[in-house]
């Protein structure tokens, strides 16, 4: 059904158009007419026309101006002009605001009728070529997700990816340029601080899955969101290229936090976060494996990214089986009594292996501490007797003893543990002094977490964090007790008014500044002054 409107301050007209459609037409139909511009624009917003017959010259709001009104609020609307002399100013600004035609009165019976028919047929094509197209786009969005998994599982799968991932980026129109990769994780929080019950989550995440897809999509609207695997979903994030590598990794960390948040309301299970560096569209594994790594670190509910974990080791591990992995891991974190037990329980299950002779025992064992020696060296571990000043090969190769060679490993795993625990608290020391110097430098002005964060290399998020379990004490405390400190000496030693010494230690209202600095010290700054 066509809906037309008739717009003219002459009766005549309105009723000789109404006539001509009832006589020549059975699916149009004059839905609503008017007698000046402005009752046009107030009847269009209630009956939404399809075309509309506009005089130009009505008392009040002329017609051009009624077109314009109603051209921005409904841009589908045709128009055709009627007027009764012809203005080439009327007829160039009606071309302009798009009306298909300019009739002059009196209106031509035959005229009409072809304008009225062609606009049904550009109507119907146009309604024709919509209803595909949102067809179309139902299709696509049923295989959407299959696509996706598809662009993931070419990630993880294929050893040469890259050919398969340009399918992908095609049919799913991605930009050109690199990328990082975001894993999320889902379980039952354990004591540990791993999540576990693995299937039951895996069976509960097919409910939740379309949620969680559509606030991944609403947040992060380029992202590829791959299937569920086990308690996992991997998703891949294009980025510009030449964007500020440190921007984008904060608003990826948003972005996290937004996600967890948002389906930690919906699903009663504990949710975390890794996410791996800007990587280029050849090495996307990369950003994946440090994801994993990531994730591994993350508290519950919480996001973590591969750049805000500590002297993060660079290694690249050998195929080891999933104790040897467990180990290599709680190596980097220098926990070393849950290294010794891993050890344990890795030398005996290759000891008690019928097939396995010593000399296999000693090649496994080789490659496993080759790669921790490595690791210790990527940490910079400065032990001279175990990294440098004795040939560790030629010692493991030289032992004959099952037990001697158990206890060797076991002694250079404490070692090489000790060490990285040594050095991952130096670099914690570096990157806390890094902050308070910095801190204590800027104190007179106005400075923001994010400010200080980007000193360390950490993310604000992280950084928070990591500056209260290392300090004892938030940033905000801190900063408020460098300031604190300075004021009391100003007020001290110095003949200045409060007013002064609250602008010199980086507060610009003067009675926020007496507010804490009474909160802190229990007097007021002039009580403190006298």
């Amino acid at each position: 059904m066509l809906k037309i409107m008739v717009v003219d301050d002459e009766n005549i007209v309105i009723e000789s158009i109404k006539y001509i459609v009832e006589k020549n037409f059975d699916s149009v139909v004059v839905v609503e007419t008017a007698r000046s511009g402005r009752e046009a624009i107030e009847k269009a917003e209630a009956v939404k026309p399809d075309l509309i017959f506009m005089d130009i010259r009505m008392p009040g709001i002329n017609g051009i101006d009624a077109i314009r009104e109603i051209k921005a609020v409904y841009p589908q609307v045709e128009f055709v002009i009627i007027s009764a002399c012809e203005q080439f100013e009327y007829a160039k600004e009606a071309v302009n605001l798009g009306a298909v035609e300019y009739l002059l009165k009196p209106l031509n019976r035959t005229k009409i009728v072809e304008i009225i028919r062609q606009t049904q047929q550009r109507i119907s094509a146009a309604r024709a070529k919509k209803k595909m197209e949102l067809e179309m786009k139902e299709k696509f969005e049923r295989v959407l997700p299959v696509l996706e998994h598809g662009f993931i599982y070419s990630i993880l799968l294929y050893e040469d990816y890259n050919q398969e991932l340009e399918k992908y980026r095609r049919i799913l129109d991605l930009p050109e340029g690199p990328g990082y990769v975001m894993t999320l994780e889902f379980g039952e929080q354990k004591q540990s601080g791993t999540l576990g019950n693995v299937i039951g989550s895996s069976v509960l995440s097919q409910s939740f899955y379309p949620l969680l897809r559509d606030i991944i999509k609403n947040r992060i609207n380029s992202c590829i969101v791959g299937p569920v695997m086990l308690n996992r979903i991997i998703c891949y994030v294009p980025v510009p290229a030449h964007n500020d590598d440190y921007a984008e990794r904060l608003e990826a960390v948003e972005a996290g936090k937004y996600i967890i948040e948002r389906i930690s309301k919906r699903v009663d299970s504990s949710f975390r976060i890794g996410i791996g560096s800007i990587q280029k569209s050849d090495n996307v594994l990369a950003s994946f494996s440090e994801s994993i790594r990531a994730v591994k670190h993350a508290k519950e509910n919480e996001v973590m990214h591969i750049h805000d974990i500590p002297e993060e080791p660079k290694v690249n591990q050998p195929l080891f089986n999933v104790k040897e992995k467990q180990l290599l891991e709680k190596a980097a974190l220098g926990e070393t009594g849950e290294c010794l037990a891993l050890f344990s329980q890795i030398f005996d299950e290759l000891a008690s292996n019928p097939q396995s002779t010593f000399e296999d025992i000693k090649g496994r064992l080789l490659e496993l501490m080759i790669v921790l020696h490595r690791q210790a060296l990527e940490y910079g571990v400065e032990d001279k007797d175990a990294m440098e000043g004795r040939s560790y090969l030629k010692e493991l190769l030289d032992l004959e003893d099952p037990i001697l060679l158990k206890n060797w490993c076991k002694a250079q795993i404490e070692v090489i543990t000790l060490g990285i625990k040594g050095a991952r608290a130096k670099r914690c020391n570096r990157l806390i002094s890094a902050a308070k110097s910095y801190i204590d430098a800027n104190f007179n002005r106005d400075i923001s977490l994010e400010e200080v964060s980007r000193t360390t290399g950490l993310s604000p998020q992280y950084f928070s964090r990591f500056f209260k379990e290392e300090t004892g004490e938030n940033f905000i405390d801190y900063l408020t007790r460098v300031r604190i400190t300075e004021a009391k000496r100003l007020l001290k030693e110095q003949n200045l008014s409060i007013k002064e010494v609250s602008y010199q230690v980086g507060y610009n209202d003067p009675n926020y500044f007496s507010k804490i600095f009474k909160k802190v010290t229990g007097l007021s700054p002039s009580g403190f002054k006298e």
